[in-house]
């Protein structure tokens, strides 16, 4: 059974935090995916940790959180980065932030039921588990096109409707390929590298153990 696309995610972390006024990062946005994005200012104490996000989009394409740190861009559409790369570039260089690390999560599912899941282990020792739910969990240390990263795999045991409306039972993948905090001061990436790292970290999240 080949696996089905959920959702994927763009995180890109700024190396200062962004100072602008919301209300142009929230315009800026707007010029570029359309007036039908949906707009919530958060009103969060001035003082309030960076991660907090300021402002909150929605829209049927995409939703935008931006926090002082970070901008993410979640999307339901599969190839949304690759197709809008040069809006999401044209919204940071409107912002005015510079960009020190990137994280990309592709979240799927494959149809597997628990006991083919269990196989991925030493039958010897779980030959007489009956699990009702398994999560593992992979990260490794490794380089992508001269960057240092997290290479990060989670396979949960879950469930999703299918488009018949008929609830699936499976495995949940998460696969979250990102640049590592420590070297955010040591990286700013201009279009062409960042460009260049999210199609290889796209790439490599499309290869899964199950």
């Amino acid at each position: 059974m080949e696996k089905q696309f959920i959702q994927i995610q763009l995180g890109l972390f700024f190396k200062n935090d962004f100072q602008s006024e919301v209300e142009n990062a929230s315009l800026a946005i707007k010029k570029e995916f359309g007036s039908d994005v949906t707009p919530q200012i958060i009103g969060v104490p001035s003082d309030a940790p960076s991660e907090i996000p300021r402002l909150v989009i929605n829209s049927s394409l995409v939703n935008i959180n931006l926090a002082k740190n970070r901008i993410d861009f979640f999307s339901k559409q599969e190839n949304f980065v690759q197709e809008n790369f040069e809006k999401i570039f044209n919204i940071i260089n409107s912002i005015s932030v510079e960009i020190g690390r990137i994280g990309v999560v592709v979240t799927s599912f494959k149809e597997i039921s628990i006991s083919e899941f269990k196989k991925i282990f030493d039958q010897k020792k779980v030959s007489f588990v009956n699990p009702k739910e398994i999560t593992v969990r992979f990260n490794e240390e490794t380089n992508l096109i001269n960057f240092k990263i997290n290479n990060s795999q989670i396979y949960t045991t879950g469930f999703i409707k299918g488009e018949d409306g008929i609830q699936k039972s499976g495995v949940i993948i998460t696969r979250d390929v990102n640049t590592l905090a420590e070297d955010i001061k040591q990286h700013s990436f201009s279009k062409d590298a960042m460009s260049n790292f999210i199609v290889e970290a796209i790439s490599l999240a499309d290869k899964i153990l199950v």
